[in-house]
Parts: C-alpha cells; structure tokens; sequence
C-alpha cells in the first residue's frame, strides 16, 4: 500500500510491571506501549477520549500517553506470523488485531495498522478501531 512505512522492531520483547499494569519497551525506538489496548471499538473522537483519560488517571504513573503515528505502529509489524496468526510480537496481548493511529490520510480518514493481515489502510473518524497508547521514553 502506498505512503505505509514498515520498519522491522526486533527489540519490542522486554515486559514492564509498572504497578499493576503491565507495558512493552522497544528499545529500537525507544518507546513504551500498552500491552493490552481499549477492549471496545472507539469511534477516533472516543479513541482520543481514551487515550486523554489514561493520562487523568496516570496510567502506569504517566501522563504523556498519546495515538502512534502511522510509523510508530507499522514498527511494532512483523515480517511474518509470531503471535498466533498475527503479524504482531508474542509479547503483546493477542487483541486488539487492529488499532488506530493519529495519522490522518485526509480530513476525516486515518490510518490503522492491521496485524491481522500484516498490513496498514485506513478509516473514517467515525468508524470504530481499538486503541493501544504509546509515549516515549524519556
């Protein structure tokens, strides 16, 4: 698919307890995900909802949680399928097999990574994806 970036993160394995909660460090991009996501289908409006209130509550004691670019999330891809049949590290939690991503294609379509088929596309806002927050690692 055109303008959809895969880069191969070969260190997303290391497993973080951060209190009850638990996150993926990928240390090729230094960065901190969910490594379970929203459970439901989140309209983008109710993604950014999400992901604002992981941040209200500090979520694993942080306050910086945000969508992935398209990049971010196509980096977490895999060549071929580890987890069960996704194209996604066995270290994250087999659901969602789709997220959405805060890059936009157009004004009311953005993209989502699909680890499903091992591809990215993209949806209007008012379709329905899971979430899986990142931040960086500072």
């Amino acid at each position: 698919m055109a303008n959809c970036p895969v880069r191969h993160s070969s260190d997303c394995n290391i497993q973080e307890r951060r209190g009850r909660y638990l996150l993926v460090y990928d240390g090729s991009t230094k960065l901190y995900w969910q490594r379970s996501s929203s459970e439901e289908l989140l309209t983008y409006d109710e993604a950014l909802a999400y992901v604002d209130n992981l941040n209200r509550v500090k979520f694993a004691g942080y306050t910086d949680w945000r969508l992935p670019t398209l990049e971010e999330a196509m980096s977490l891809m895999e060549r071929e399928q580890k987890n069960g049949k996704l194209y996604i590290n066995p270290v994250f939690d087999r659901r969602p097999t789709v997220i959405w991503t805060a890059s936009k294609q157009a004004v009311d379509v953005v993209w989502y990574v699909d680890f499903n088929v091992g591809r990215c596309a993209f949806n209007v806002l008012g379709g329905g994806d899971p979430v899986r927050a990142v931040r960086f690692r500072q």
